[in-house]
């Protein structure tokens, strides 16, 4: 049956007209004009310096106004002279000799003037050049000017305090936001509004928030008198370089200043020489100098003088307030995810709204601010308020595989009670290990075996009862699991050992995933307390799906006419992906590639590797295809007709390297093993295809009766043609049906095919079916399982170095001052999976 014709709702706006002016661009500088030399200032600093220069310092030479990106860049429609311009931070009217100065050196750039028309030639034609990505970036500068001046951003979104919510156990709030970015289509550009989510630095009494850095309510927390205390660092470490504001007593006046450094308790005890040259204590110059008693004299307190300055500036905590609108860039702790999900979490119907009207005067959405924008006003540019409407095809969902049993999802998802696996594993030497004794009870231990088994063998799986219940010394993990493999005759002789792990158990857990993964080549599969105590038959037939997959069964294979065709002779299905460590961590990133190694594209196995951090490019691709196919090889005793190769995490502006690197790693792999193993039958066919995740582009359906029941278009949207880009044959496919809030598409981007001939239908189909077999779930999931394995992989990067190890996934080296960084004891740390397991789905 063939796919079915829907029109749905974008949150994409036409760009009704483009700018007619040409703009210049200038190289901007930022010199402190202080005495005593200021760092570079932050980026909001920098908006507010470029704001007062053409608004206050020099209006008259900013008619109309230019556009700044917020870094180095100032662009101009009108031609203005190189110069050096001083400007204050917040008072233009501020003595000369005053801190807070800047000079702003201005210099008109080599490059050629911007014309915004030329975005045609990229709409048109597809043409991509210089000129084109630089019009395009100029396009972006307008929309987001003015809300980037007058709100915490991080370029393309900005954020409001309207309805903030801190995070349980941190000074760390969630802010909402909108994203909007200019994106082209064939023959018209686009802007694209979402609603988005960000964490801040929690605002407020400084006091306040370093409470809430330690998790308590008690100030005598605060009187740290040894700077290697775990609060002292901990503190540092979430104070370091955030800005302040510092109310001058006995006026409303703020003063901003950045935290340098912190100073051990009391602060009140701080001595220092006053401006006559007397030596006092921070608590007695208060006193004397503004009246005030401090009420906190035992605390710390904070540093706001640079190293370079001639006296230290030390404050107390209680006259000073984090400032509001500080991105918090690191990563969050997994804790705090169902927080960030439920904060971002609304219906679609209400997303909609707040995209295309916006929820409060303060929280507008961009949409309805444009008209009133001054930068697009003078550019002449337009944007049509209202969504645009497109075609796509609601794909037919594909029929699973169980044996005897065919499933048919219903709303993305399926139920697995009374259906047995398609190929059921056996299970008979197995082991249980409580590493929680206190709150995991030898009952519940029991209980916990027999509920397994039950929903294995109901399943189809043949599983014995277990051949060992152990309580186990969480201090001593990997003797214990050297021990039980010992007893039931060996690694090789195990069939998978359940792990009962506390609540918060990470280390526990980085332990016994190298020692089974690397150190002994056993499966294993942890489950955590919190989830025993309250499991039922729906817990464990999930962990039944992980079990047999990992024994290298086969739930279910799925029906697709892409699938069947792909199938008519043997082929491999690839997913890679590379996964970085959080801004300001000095780690390498870690590279994963997985490859199908059945007829049905359901089984798979891993390779990992490091490479130098931030790198996306997958350096060692080449090696890693050699390994897939070469197992492949082994497994078959023939090589694959095709490849389909599935890539994660790539922008579009690496496509072209992409092109150049990766592909031409796959092919260089292929054209090795069929050279070595003198392989006789024909080289794969190629399709290689990205897979994006964070593109922001969602679609609506009409009416309720169109969606599902979240309000959601239905899974197995497909959309190509009316939001294709002019550069590459791409489309979006919603392939999964949200549990709450909006269901995200996926942006796929072909790069090659030669296995479909350039068949996009071929390839929505493929890719749909391949959102059907995630082994770990009864639902599709939102980009195919390969992709999914490929990170997952990545994720366990840490499990492959040893936790007994001086690398713990910190590793660098300090040389005069700088941090540098090594990528070679980090290779040696790196261990491979062990042999035994090396075909295994030991990722899941």
């Amino acid at each position: 049956m063939a796919a079915t014709p829907v029109s749905v709702v974008t949150n994409s706006f036409v760009i009704k007209s483009l700018p007619t002016r040409t703009y210049y661009q200038y190289d901007v500088v930022f010199k402190s004009a202080d005495a005593v030399p200021q760092r570079d200032p932050k980026p909001e600093q920098r908006q507010r310096l470029i704001h007062a220069f053409q608004v206050t310092v020099h209006p008259d030479l900013f008619k109309p106004r230019a556009i700044y990106d917020g870094n180095r860049l100032l662009y101009s429609s009108k031609i203005i002279d190189n110069g050096v311009f001083r400007v204050h931070g917040s008072n233009q009217n501020a003595e000369r000799n005053a801190r807070g100065w800047w000079e702003v050196i201005i210099t008109r750039t080599v490059g050629e003037p911007i014309m915004p028309s030329n975005v045609q030639k990229l709409m048109e034609r597809g043409e991509a050049t210089v000129e084109t990505t630089t019009a395009i970036n100029l396009l972006q500068l307008l929309l987001s000017q003015d809300k980037n001046q007058n709100n915490p951003n991080n370029g393309r979104a900005f954020y409001v305090p309207d309805g903030k919510q801190p995070l349980r156990g941190m000074a760390v709030e969630l802010w909402r936001g909108y994203y909007h970015a200019v994106r082209p289509s064939i023959g018209r550009m686009l802007v694209t509004v979402d609603t988005t989510v960000s964490a801040m630095y929690m605002a407020g009494p400084l006091i306040d928030v370093c409470l809430a850095v330690l998790n308590t309510r008690d100030t005598r927390r605060l009187a740290i008198q040894f700077s290697d205390h775990d609060d002292y660092k901990a503190l540092l470490k979430h104070l370091k370089y955030r800005l302040i504001h510092v109310k001058t007593p006995g006026s409303n006046k703020l003063r901003t200043k950045t935290v340098r450094d912190i100073v051990p308790a009391p602060v009140g005890e701080y001595r220092f020489h006053n401006n006559e040259g007397e030596p006092t204590t921070i608590a007695a110059h208060f006193h004397k100098a503004y009246q005030i008693t401090l009420r906190h004299p035992q605390t710390i307190g904070v540093v706001t003088s640079g190293k370079n300055a001639p006296f230290k500036v030390v404050l107390p905590l209680e006259v000073c307030a984090l400032a509001p609108g500080q991105v918090y860039k690191k990563k969050l702790p997994p804790d705090a995810t169902a927080t960030v999900v439920g904060f971002a979490a609304m219906p679609p119907k209400e997303r909609l709204r707040l995209i295309t009207t916006g929820g409060s005067t303060q929280q507008q959405s961009p949409i309805q601010d444009y008209d009133h924008s001054q930068y697009l006003l003078d550019a002449g540019m337009m944007v049509d308020k209202e969504a645009i409407h497109v075609r796509g095809r609601q794909l037919n969902v594909p029929t699973l595989q169980y044996n005897g049993k065919p499933l048919v999802p219903r709303d993305g998802a399926w139920n697995v009670v009374g259906a047995r696996f398609f190929k059921a594993q056996t299970m008979k030497s197995w082991a249980i290990l409580n590493f929680d004794t206190r709150n995991i009870p030898e009952e519940l231990t029991h209980k916990t075996a027999q509920q397994l088994a039950n929903c294995c063998s109901q399943l189809g799986m043949t599983v014995a009862r277990p051949t060992a219940l152990r309580t186990c010394n969480p201090q001593d993990v990997e003797r214990a699991l050297k021990q039980i493999c010992q007893d039931l005759g060996g690694p090789q002789q195990v069939d998978m050992i359940v792990v009962l792990l506390p609540a918060k158990a990470d280390l526990i857990r980085s332990r016994v995933k190298y020692a089974c993964d690397v150190a002994l080549g056993v499966r294993s599969q942890c489950l955590r307390e919190p989830k025993l105590q309250r499991a039922n038959n729906q817990y464990f037939n999930n962990v039944a799906l992980k079990l047999n997959a990992r024994l290298g069964g086969c739930n279910a294979t799925v029906d697709s006419p892409a699938l069947k065709e792909l199938k008519s002779r043997p082929f491999i299905i690839m997913g890679a992906d590379v996964s970085h460590a959080a801004p300001g961590e000095n780690r390498p990133s870690v590279a994963s590639l997985v490859w199908s190694h059945d007829m049905d594209g359901a089984a798979y196995c891993a390779t990992s590797s490091v490479q130098l951090p931030r790198t996306e490019m997958i350096v060692d691709l080449q090696t890693m295809v050699d390994t897939a196919l070469t197992m492949f090889g082994q497994k078959h005793k023939r090589g694959p007709a095709s490849i389909v190769f599935f890539r994660d995490g790539v922008s579009e502006g690496e496509f072209d390297t992409v092109k150049k690197e990766e592909i031409k790693a796959v092919q260089e792999a292929i054209d090795t093993v069929w050279t070595k193993f003198k392989v006789p039958e024909p080289k794969p066919k190629l399709t290689f295809m990205v897979v994006g995740k964070r593109h922001h582009v969602s679609f609506f359906p009409r009416s309720p009766q169109e969606g599902d029941k979240t309000g959601n278009c239905r899974a197995g949207l497909a959309v190509d043609t009316d939001m294709a880009s002019p550069q590459f044959v791409d489309f979006y496919l919603q392939s999964h049906a949200a549990i709450k809030g909006m269901s995200r598409s996926a942006h796929y981007t072909v790069l090659q095919d030669e296995v479909f001939g350039g068949d996009i239908k071929k390839l929505q189909d493929l890719s749909f079916a391949l959102c059907h077999i995630y082994a770990k779930a009864t639902r599709s999931v939102s980009i195919p399982a390969p992709v999914y394995y490929a990170d997952l992989a990545c994720a366990r990067g840490k499990f492959h170095i040893d936790p007994n190890s001086n690398m713990d996934f910190e590793g660098s080296v300090s040389s005069g001052g700088q941090t540098i960084f090594s990528l070679d004891p980090w290779k040696d740390a790196f261990k491979p999976i062990n042999n035994g397991i090396r075909g295994a789905m030991y990722f899941l």
